[in-house]
C-alpha cells in the first residue's frame, strides 16, 4: 500500500508541473496556421512558441526550441514534412509529430505514419477532428510520462511484497475486465491470459520494457498443461480481435467515446487505421497488434 501511495503523489506532483503543451506550427499557408493557432489557444490545449512557412526554417525550429507537439504541413518549400521528420526525430526524441495536409494519396500517409507521426490531420481543417486528435496526443505523452515515473517508483521498492489485499485485487481485475468488454473481447479465451501476465508483471515491479513477453509466457506455462506458445497464440487471437472491433467501433463513429478511449492508449494508432482502411475496402492491408504496448495499457489502466 506505501508503494501505491507514493506513486500516487510522485505522479501528481509531476503531470501537476506539466500544465502547459508547447507547440510550433510548421506550414506554408499562413491562414492553415492562423487557425490551428486559433484553435489550440482557445480550447487551453497549450500555447504556441513558433510557427514557420517551409521545412527548412520548421526544422531548426524544432531543433532550437524542442517543443512538445509540432504540426507539420506534409507538402511544402525547401523539404517535405516526411524529409523534416526523419531528420529531426532523432534530435528531439520527445516531440511528438502531427501531419496536416490535404493529401488523400494510401501511400503518401503511409510514408507519414512510417516516419513516426502519431496522427494525422486532414485539411481543409475541422475543428471539432483537430481538437480530438491534439487531445488524443496529449493523453499518450501523459500516458507515457505516467507509465515511466510509475515504474521508476516501483523499482525502488523491488524488494517489498506484493499487495495482496484482495479489494485491491478486485478492483484491479474490474477494471481490466471492463476494457475486455469495451473491447467485444470478454468472450475471446486469451483474455484469462493476458489478465495473468498483467498480474504476473505487476507482481515483480518490472521496469518499463525491461521485461521479455517470451519470459512471461514461460513463466505462464509452469505447472500448467499448456506450452508457451499455446498461451502465446490465445493472446494474440484476442489481441487481435481487439483491435478489430475497436477499428469497426472507429469506422462507424469516429468520436465513440470507446474508440477515443482506447484507440491509441491500447494500439498503434497508425495499425488502427491500416485495419479501419481494410474495413472499409480501401486498402489490402490489416493492422498489426503490438501485445506489449497492449499489456502497458492495461498496466496503465491497472495502477492510475
Amino acid at each position: 500500500m506505501i508503494i501505491m501511495i507514493n506513486i500516487r503523489y510522485n505522479l501528481r506532483k509531476k503531470v501537476g508541473a506539466d500544465m502547459s503543451s508547447r507547440f510550433v506550427i510548421i506550414d506554408d499557408d499562413a491562414s492553415i496556421r492562423r487557425i490551428l493557432q486559433k484553435i489550440i489557444q482557445q480550447n487551453n490545449l497549450g500555447i504556441v512558441i513558433d510557427e514557420c512557412d517551409d521545412g527548412l526554417k520548421g526544422e531548426r525550429v524544432i531543433r532550437e526550441y524542442q517543443p512538445d507537439i509540432a504540426l507539420v504541413d506534409l507538402l511544402m518549400p525547401g523539404q517535405d514534412g516526411v524529409e523534416l521528420i526523419d531528420k529531426v526525430s532523432a534530435a528531439a526524441p520527445n516531440t511528438s509529430f502531427i501531419m496536416v495536409s490535404q493529401a488523400t494519396s494510401e501511400q503518401l500517409i503511409t510514408k507519414a505514419y512510417e516516419s513516426g507521426i502519431e496522427f494525422f490531420i486532414h485539411k481543409p481543417i475541422n475543428v471539432l477532428e483537430t481538437i480530438s486528435i491534439i487531445n488524443k496526443v496529449l493523453e499518450s505523452r501523459k500516458l507515457k510520462q505516467i507509465m515511466s515515473l510509475m515504474h521508476k517508483t516501483i523499482s525502488q521498492y523491488s524488494s517489498a511484497p506484493p499487495v495482496t489485499e484482495e479489494g485491491t485485487k478486485d478492483m484491479q481485475k474490474s477494471r481490466i475486465y471492463k476494457v475486455f468488454s469495451d473491447l467485444g473481447i470478454i468472450g475471446e479465451a486469451g483474455v484469462k491470459d493476458i489478465y495473468r501476465m498483467v498480474q504476473l508483471i505487476v507482481q515483480q515491479g518490472s521496469e518499463n520494457k525491461s521485461y521479455q513477453l517470451r519470459d512471461v509466457y514461460l513463466q505462464m506455462s509452469e505447472g500448467s498443461e499448456q506450452d508457451a506458445k499455446a498461451i502465446e497464440q490465445r493472446v494474440r487471437r484476442a489481441t487481435t480481435k481487439g483491435i478489430q472491433n475497436i477499428a469497426n467501433l472507429g469506422t462507424e463513429d469516429y468520436y465513440n467515446e470507446i474508440f477515443q478511449s482506447h484507440s491509441s492508449s491500447l494500439f498503434d494508432f497508425k495499425e488502427v487505421r491500416h485495419e479501419m482502411n481494410f474495413i472499409q475496402g480501401k486498402s489490402s492491408y490489416r493492422g498489426k497488434i503490438n501485445v506489449k504496448k497492449f499489456i502497458e495499457g492495461l498496466l496503465f489502466i491497472v495502477e492510475s
